[in-house]
């Protein structure tokens, strides 16, 4: 499926998107996205490649000539960054929204140079936490996580998470990779890679644990469900909660994705979605499905207007920097929510538009 239309589908079902984390708990998709958010931008986006050496080469005499007027990335821009945390005494608090706010500005890392995406995270730190101690500690966690992902990138791929049919999982080489992601962390970032990565090392290593049971040919259907239920009844209390919430979650998207596909069999009728939606979630949660879907198709309509107006700014063969901040620019008058802008730059991506 094109990615463009994988987005179309998560708006359209955005009432319950975040369910779609459920996928790790279905097998292997999740290792899909073992890599940090950082990473897995830089493996999707290479296509940007020639657009990055273009604002390398314009910020080679100006350091801010990729930067939209608000100082931000254009497709940060009418966002605000995630706030760094401090423990009330001026220092940085361990928590993982230290990696948040690290990752923010990752995501554009193909957009701008290395040098500019490090002032701009510099400027930023000292922006929130100039003249604390906490601006230093945050100064050297960045400089670790840069550390971190180079080393990380240097990994060698030792299984496939997506095998060729027939093939079987290559459960011993993901065991692997993750051993040596931990060993990385533990090296690189010190006291910083339980905040970073602990929850999300653990998850991996439940999910493997799961994979294993599940593809092993000696159990039986009753002794894999056995071995399942031990392996979630030593999980933490909130965690166990957390998969409950994750499995209804996905029978109701499940069920919202079935709805869909019976409106569009008649025609697109919202009366068809609600009615099926109501017999497998009830009345409450069909309105509010429904009431999404309306959302959904006004800001894809609105979309379409402003896709259209986008055109015409290239179509007049203006230089990058002007073009992109044309763009911007409209998108900032057609969507004034930072959400729905940015929604619209990464379905703009997406089409390989030039902004």
């Amino acid at each position: 499926m094109p990615r463009v239309e994988r987005q179309r589908g998560r708006a359209r079902s955005q009432w319950l998107a975040y369910v779609t984390v459920a996928a790790v708990a279905a097998g292997v998709a999740f290792w899909v996205n073992r890599a940090p958010p950082s990473q897995r931008v830089a493996a999707g986006e290479a296509g940007h490649a020639t657009s990055a050496a273009q604002a390398a080469n314009a910020s080679a005499a100006d350091p801010d000539a990729s930067l939209a007027a608000s100082g931000l990335p254009a497709s940060l821009d009418g966002s605000s960054p995630p706030r760094l945390p401090t423990d009330g005494h001026g220092r940085l608090a361990r928590t993982r929204a230290v990696r948040d706010f690290f990752d923010y500005f990752l995501t554009t890392q193909n957009e701008i140079p290395a040098t500019t995406l490090d002032t701009l995270v510099r400027r930023q730190i000292d922006a929130q936490l100039e003249g604390t101690p906490a601006a230093d500690e945050a100064r050297d966690v960045w400089r670790r996580y840069n550390d971190y992902l180079k080393a990380l990138a240097q990994l060698p791929q030792t299984a496939s998470a997506t095998p060729a049919p027939g093939s079987k999982i290559d459960l011993d080489g993901l065991q692997l990779e993750l051993d040596q992601r931990d060993a990385l962390g533990t090296r690189l970032m010190g006291e910083w890679n339980a905040p970073f990565f602990g929850e999300e090392s653990q998850q991996q290593h439940t999910d493997l644990a799961r994979l294993r049971i599940a593809s092993d040919p000696t159990l039986s259907d009753a002794q894999k469900a056995a071995r399942l239920a031990t392996l979630d009844a030593a999980l933490p209390p909130e965690v166990r909660a957390a998969h409950e919430r994750i499995r209804q979650q996905q029978a109701a998207l499940d069920a919202l994705n079935q709805a869909q596909a019976q409106a569009q069999k008649q025609g697109g009728s919202l009366d068809a979605m609600r009615a099926q939606l109501t017999q497998t979630l009830g009345p409450e949660a069909a309105e509010r499905a429904v009431q999404m879907q309306q959302a959904d198709n006004a800001w894809q309509a609105r979309y379409a207007d402003y896709a259209s107006q986008r055109a015409q700014i290239e179509q007049q063969n203006l230089p990058a920097q002007q073009r992109d901040a044309q763009i911007a620019q409209l998108r900032q008058q057609f969507f004034t929510r930072p959400g729905d802008a940015l929604r619209a730059a990464s379905l703009d991506r997406g089409r390989g538009a030039g902004s």
